[in-house]
């Protein structure tokens, strides 16, 4: 059954609008009477059927709303800096359908591209369409550039378990892992440019107590990290 997001959720008759509608309509040819499935991006999900189709929205009627269970316990952050192109958008896409809780786009020393506000509305209509896809009923956040430096400010006053792929540091791909805590529940996984962390920036981690990962034999893209990498720690819990 196809899924469609809307902002509000509520049991009833509810209008959809906007490229939802227009793909509902005009992409998988939907009918009066079709049923799909609706979900808030808040984790609720609903059974609806189709009451009423017009050229650019439709009409629904939205019933036996509910919560799934959380399929991950591992709520994690993903901090990467934005590689070239439509890696970033592949990037965005598999860490949904994987359930990463947040993806950070990171600002280092050697980042070779600064995604804008425009640009960063068209990656959350990739989370969209990605949470459809996968059946995820949460929508993944997606945070605009923060540099580096900021960044580590946050997760060591919020306590936080911090990752770093880097190479240099380790062959080890997944280093020992705390005693279990809260923290652990929502670690920050950091993900560097094509160049590279700095050994600047590789001592601003070390400062709050990184542990550094690496694949062994080999040097992965940065969306390839992130996929990797992020593969382990939600999985290793």
């Amino acid at each position: 059954m196809h899924w469609a997001w809307t902002e509000q959720l509520t049991t009833g008759e509810l209008v959809i609008s906007g490229p939802e509608a227009h793909h509902l309509l005009h992409v998988l040819r939907m009918k009066t009477g079709s049923s799909l499935i609706l979900f808030d991006g808040n984790g609720s999900i609903a059974n609806a059927v189709i009451q009423h189709t017009g050229r650019r929205d439709l009409t629904v009627l939205s019933q036996h709303i509910r919560r799934p269970p959380a399929a991950l316990s591992t709520e994690l952050t993903v901090a990467a800096a934005p590689p070239k192109g439509d890696r970033l958008r592949t990037m965005v896409e598999k860490l949904t359908e994987m359930g990463v809780h947040r993806l950070v786009l990171l600002e280092t020393e050697r980042s070779v591209t600064a995604p804008g506000e425009t640009r960063v509305e068209k990656l959350r209509a990739s989370v969209v369409a990605a949470c459809k896809q996968a059946r995820r009923p949460v929508l993944m956040e997606l945070q605009p550039l923060i540099s580096l430096p900021e960044l580590l400010r946050q997760a060591s006053a919020d306590k936080r378990n911090v990752y770093a792929a880097h190479p240099a540091e380790t062959t080890d791909p997944l280093p020992p892992l705390p005693v279990p805590s809260h923290n652990l529940i929502a670690p920050l996984l950091l993900i560097g440019p094509e160049g590279g962390f700095t050994d600047h920036e590789i001592t601003l981690m070390k400062s709050v107590q990184a542990r550094f990962m690496a694949w062994p034999g080999t040097i992965l893209r940065t969306e390839t990290a992130a996929l990797v990498f992020a593969t382990i720690l939600l999985t290793s819990r």
